[in-house]
C-alpha cells in the first residue's frame, strides 16, 4: 500500500512555477506516463483539454495572432469528444470535430470577403490532431472514429457560415478593413 502511494506521488507530482502567457495562467506540466495511462490523459484545470496539449498549444501559438490559441483550444476540445465517443462519428463529425477546421479556414482564406482581416496563415487543426493522438492507444481510437465516416459524403458549408463554426467569440478580433 505504501508502494503505491509513493509511486503515486512520483507520477502526479511536479515541480510547478506558474506560467502565464498572454494573461492565461498553464496548468503544470503533467508527468507523461501519468498523462498517457489513460485515453483523456490529465486536465487539471477541467477545461476540456489535456494539460500537456494546452501547454504546447499557448507555448507553440504564445507569438501569433491569439485567434491560433481560440482555434487550437477549440479543436483540443473536440478532439477530446472523438476520445470519448467515437461510436458517435457521424453525428460529432460535422458540428464538433469539422469546426475547428471550417472556423480557421474562414479566418485563413474569407474573411476578407466579408471586409475582415486574414488572421490565420496556416492550418492550426492538424498539428494539434498530431499532438492530441500522440500515443497507440489514442491512434487506434481515431482510426476507429474514422472507420466509422467510411463510406458517407460531408459536404462543406456555405462560405458565409464557416465563421459561425467558431466556438468562442469572435466579435473581439472583429476588425474591418478600411
Amino acid at each position: 500500500m505504501l508502494k503505491h502511494i509513493i509511486l503515486t506521488l512520483i507520477l502526479f507530482t511536479t515541480i510547478y512555477a506558474q506560467e502565464v502567457i498572454n494573461g492565461h495562467t498553464l496548468p503544470p506540466e503533467p508527468n507523461p506516463m501519468a498523462n498517457n495511462a489513460t485515453l483523456l490523459g490529465i486536465d487539471i484545470n477541467d477545461n476540456g483539454v489535456r494539460d500537456d496539449v494546452e501547454r504546447w498549444i499557448y507555448e507553440t501559438y504564445k507569438d501569433k495572432h491569439p485567434i491560433h490559441i481560440d482555434i487550437a483550444m477549440q479543436a483540443a476540445r473536440a478532439y477530446k469528444l472523438v476520445l470519448e465517443h467515437p461510436e458517435r462519428a457521424k453525428e460529432i463529425h460535422d458540428s464538433v470535430v469539422n469546426a475547428p477546421l471550417h472556423c480557421s479556414s474562414y479566418y485563413m482564406y474569407y474573411a476578407k470577403l466579408f471586409n475582415e482581416p486574414i488572421l490565420v496563415d496556416k492550418r492550426i487543426d492538424a498539428p494539434v490532431k498530431s499532438k492530441y493522438f500522440n500515443t497507440k492507444a489514442r491512434s487506434k481510437v481515431y482510426w476507429k472514429y474514422d472507420k466509422l465516416l467510411s463510406g458517407d459524403s460531408y459536404p462543406l458549408p456555405d462560405i458565409d457560415k464557416l465563421k459561425n463554426y467558431c466556438d468562442f467569440n469572435t466579435n473581439k478580433y472583429d476588425n474591418p478593413l478600411k
